[in-house]
């Protein structure tokens, strides 16, 4: 696993013990927060970190957007996690 996934994943702990919301929807926004300056990079990690991982990266990216959708995901970054994956769509 890189570092970066590593990283992420300790924070999504965290988030997720102060109650935020789950450990998956936790880590799917940190991963997008982190990967802001190059969305394509995205879906690479998120597999690594063993979220949804589709037939297609429009799928994948649709499973992982319904993870941190604000509807479903209390975490205070899940709206700009959302606007950093909504061109992987495009």
């Amino acid at each position: 696993k890189s570092f970066i996934v590593a990283e992420c994943e300790a924070e999504a702990r965290a988030d997720a013990a102060q109650g935020l919301c789950e450990f998956p929807q936790a880590l799917a926004v940190r991963l997008a927060l982190r990967f802001e300056k190059r969305p394509a990079d995205i879906l690479s990690s998120m597999e690594q970190a063993g979220l949804p991982a589709a037939k297609d990266q429009r799928s994948t990216v649709k499973a992982i957007m319904r993870l941190c959708h604000p509807d479903k995901c209390k975490h205070p970054e899940a709206k700009r996690a959302m606007q950093i994956l909504s061109p992987l769509l495009a």
